[in-house]
């Protein structure tokens, strides 16, 4: 109970009030013990007061001063008193050591006693508080016109009242106790509705170390413990954001780690055809003894896989490039007269090919990283005259609210398999007796220089013709 807030409040407040119920009582009781007194003392006085004025009153009857006559009178005084409320009364003369009494005598020793210390002289008063009974003794000395007659005591019992005191100082402890019960099952259901978000609050806590969350806590006041409650939702907010930031991070980084596996394997299979051709015909040719056109073949084939295995290496920095810090800075440029440079570059290619080109673009200014652009333009050129079925290649550029540069040849039906994945690495197809010599890198080329450039490339494929686009979102009229 005690590991608990709640625990410790009401093991506090029980303590706390347990000892300020003790001193109260105490109080109380030193209270009821000096109203006791001073009822025993005014209760003397006053039955004191009655004796003493009837005596003075029956005194002077007789000229002898302790005639038969005054003592008769004097007794009858003490007996009606005696009965009436319920004291013993002694009167005890000086000269003839005489004494008479009324009433029953609760302890004769003490009524000697007292009557010895007043010494002719004192009023005394002495209360008496033993195990089974309370009682009070008192004298006091009779004087008529400076004459001392003799000494005037007596004794009463005091236990009815002591026990009302103890019955009414038990009656306030029971009312205390039933008090202090009631505070206690109220300060507990207090403490509970209290502490109850704070047992919330640790065990949403709890749960957030195992991965769990809450969907925020209610508030239900605006304490400190709610203003703690509102600060918990916050943080579990920022921890849940954190947590899905880090989550995409890590998906980002298991994919990137998937495409550099799948990069490194597809590399190392696209390199190892052409090695495997090379060393074939190599081997081939180190024998010796072969016809003329079968040699020709051998070094024509060898040279076609070399030049094929350099573009793919070539095409492999570049890729490695398009991972790494840029090594040029964008700049302003002329879009359409990159593009005639680049036509004019692929001139002797197009003849030989035999390819036409239809060109139209907008006198318009990109920003961008030039040589990035060129390469992006000349892949999607290059892989125009690779699969171009009909000897034409439309090359447009549009300026609208962006800057769009279209390269559209018509082709041959493209694999279902492959038709949504032509911008991924190592794709590429034969159809039939068409072979391509390609790297399969070349419009993953292009598509990451475009993200690189900030720009975003696309292509769509209707009936028989593909159309590649570039959409430069940064451009500067």
């Amino acid at each position: 109970m005690l590991r608990t807030i709640k625990g410790k409040i009401t093991v506090g407040i029980v303590f706390i009030s347990i000892i300020v119920l003790i001193l109260i009582n105490l109080i109380i009781w030193g209270i009821f013990e000096n109203n006791l007194q001073t009822f025993i003392i005014n209760d003397m006085e006053k039955i004191r007061d009655i004796v003493f004025s009837e005596i003075k009153r029956q005194y002077p009857i007789s000229s002898e001063k302790n005639s038969l006559n005054n003592k008769n009178e004097i007794w009858s005084v003490l007996n009606t008193v005696s009965k009436q409320y319920d004291i013993y009364l002694s009167m005890n003369y000086f000269e003839d050591n005489f004494r008479q009494f009324a009433g029953e005598l609760l302890d004769e020793e003490s009524v000697e006693n007292i009557v010895l210390d007043s010494d002719k002289k004192s009023s005394l008063l002495y209360i008496h508080n033993q195990k089974t009974k309370l009682y009070a003794t008192y004298s006091y000395p009779i004087y008529i016109e400076d004459d001392y007659i003799g000494i005037f005591a007596f004794q009463k019992n005091y236990l009815n009242e002591y026990n009302n005191n103890v019955n009414l100082m038990i009656r306030i402890t029971f009312i205390q106790l039933i008090l202090f019960i009631v505070m206690i099952l109220v300060n507990y259901i207090w403490l509970k509705k209290t502490t109850d978000p704070l047992n919330d609050l640790a065990t949403a806590m709890t749960f957030i170390g195992q991965g769990k969350f809450s969907n925020g806590l209610k508030t239900r006041n605006n304490d400190e413990i709610g203003i703690l409650i509102d600060h918990f939702n916050k943080m579990e907010d920022q921890i849940m954001e954190q947590v899905r930031y880090l989550q995409l991070e890590k998906k980002k980084i298991e994919e990137l780690e998937k495409e550099s596996r799948d990069f490194f394997n597809y590399a190392t299979h696209e390199m190892k055809t052409p090695i495997t051709s090379i060393l074939g015909y190599t081997q081939l040719l180190q024998k010796g003894n072969l016809d003329k056109e079968v040699t020709e073949r051998a070094y024509s084939r060898i040279i076609a896989e070399s030049e094929r295995m350099y573009k793919l290496i070539q095409n492999m920095l570049v890729v490695a490039r398009c991972e790494q810090l840029e090594e040029y800075e964008p700049e302003s440029f002329n879009i359409k007269e990159l593009l005639a440079k680049i036509i004019y570059e692929f001139e002797l290619t197009f003849n030989k090919q035999k390819i036409n080109i239809c060109f139209d673009c907008d006198d318009t200014i990109i920003f961008a990283i030039k040589e990035e652009v060129r390469t992006i333009i000349k892949n999607l050129i290059d892989n125009g005259i690779k699969y171009s079925q009909d000897g034409k290649i439309s090359i447009k550029c549009k300026s609208e609210d962006y800057v769009c540069i279209i390269v559209e040849n018509k082709i041959l039906p493209i694999p279902k398999e492959i038709r949504e994945k032509l911008l991924e690495p190592f794709i590429k197809y034969n159809y039939g007796e068409h072979t391509q010599m390609s790297s399969g890198l070349g419009l993953f080329i292009c598509k990451e220089l475009a993200e690189k450039n900030k720009a975003y490339i696309d292509y769509k494929i209707y009936e028989d013709r593909i159309c590649f686009r570039v959409k430069f979102i940064n451009i500067e009229q």
